[in-house]
């Protein structure tokens, strides 16, 4: 195992060197291509100054604009490989699961065992190549991850303080960075725990079955999302329907049904209170609206559908809930 790692060293460190160099070569080079730092140029540029409303059809718009402004061209190219990356997400998540298994076997084979685990659930020893390639399989950061290759062209071609202008200003990352945050707390041991308990309590009246979890889930999960928001029981739901429902193995046909029926429940399950949803948190101080006033008109019909949808849910599904088995043991 140690010759494997010494292998990716020297590429790795290369890598490295040359990314230093590109940083210190992309300063001088955004110094000189900037009219003036303290004055950044607009960007991007406002489509009055193109001249082209006459131009002629959308390609011969498209040609023109590159040809003014060859940033378009990169940022079009970075856009199309990011698109492609999409298509390849899949392909990149198969090779991280292959490099997984086989690290595992060969943990086997050597006869060592995986690090002590400091809690329940923690994982063991991992293949640092199968967490990185699993990283690029993730379809949600894949236009996370060119946004780097963006924000350097950027850099090369208008200068850095134009770039440092634009992440700053122009573009605002409210309401994605409260969306990882409320997520990433969402995911914390914690919070699942007590979510999960609340849902354990009304799955324990059907005995705890897979049945039982999956109405728990797709009903309690969903009005979660009134306190802790949609990001919040969106994640605290999957998590849990991957362990009490996905990995029994249900019907290909019944997994993307369970899907679509999560998404309508989490989407409607928030308009219980007037602080979770952000459509309703934009206009709830402009028109009065409070918590008694999203729950009289507005909550009440939305447990009503989430009740009704699953209950048709359930009868269209409910031979193929007798095919799982729920897991011989659980986490209490």
């Amino acid at each position: 195992m140690p010759q494997r790692t010494e292998r990716f060293q020297k590429p790795i460190l290369a890598l490295i060197r040359i990314a230093i160099l590109l940083a210190m070569g992309a300063v001088p080079f955004a110094a000189a291509s900037a009219q003036d730092a303290s004055i950044p140029a607009p960007f991007p540029r406002p489509l009055s100054e193109y001249g082209d409303a006459n131009a002629g059809g959308i390609v011969q718009v498209l040609k023109y604009r590159a040809a003014a402004e060859p940033f378009n061209r990169v940022a079009t190219l970075i856009f199309f490989l990011a698109i492609l990356h999409t298509f390849f997400a899949r392909k990149f998540m198969k090779i991280a699961h292959r490099w997984r298994d086989e690290h595992e076997k060969t943990i086997v084979s050597e006869g060592r065992t995986a690090e002590a685990k400091p809690q329940l659930g923690a994982r063991g020893d991992v293949n640092w190549k199968a967490e990185i390639m699993h990283f690029f399989g993730e379809v949600e950061a894949i236009f996370g991850i060119w946004v780097v290759p963006l924000l350097i062209a950027m850099t090369l071609f208008r200068g850095w303080p134009t770039a440092e202008n634009y992440v700053s200003h122009r573009v605002k990352f409210t309401e994605p960075m409260f969306v990882v945050v409320v997520m990433t707390i969402a995911a914390t041991r914690p919070v699942l725990r007590c979510a999960e308990q609340a849902m354990r309590l009304v799955a324990g009246l059907g005995g705890r079955t897979p049945a039982a979890w999956w109405v728990s889930i797709l009903t309690v999960g969903p009005l979660l999302g009134s306190l802790i928001t949609e990001p919040a029981a969106m994640t605290i739901c999957a998590l849990l329907l991957a362990r009490q429902f996905y990995d029994l193995n249900p019907g290909k046909k019944f997994r993307y049904a369970t899907l679509g029926l999560l998404f309508v429940n989490v989407s409607v399950g928030r308009t219980l209170t007037h602080f979770a949803a952000p459509p309703v948190l934009m206009v709830a101080a402009v028109w009065n609206w409070d918590a008694t006033h999203m729950l009289m008109h507005f909550g009440w019909k939305a447990l009503l559908g989430i009740v009704v949808a699953n209950a048709v849910y359930f009868l269209l599904f409910r031979r193929e809930f007798a095919g799982l088995r729920p897991p011989e043991k659980e986490n209490s």
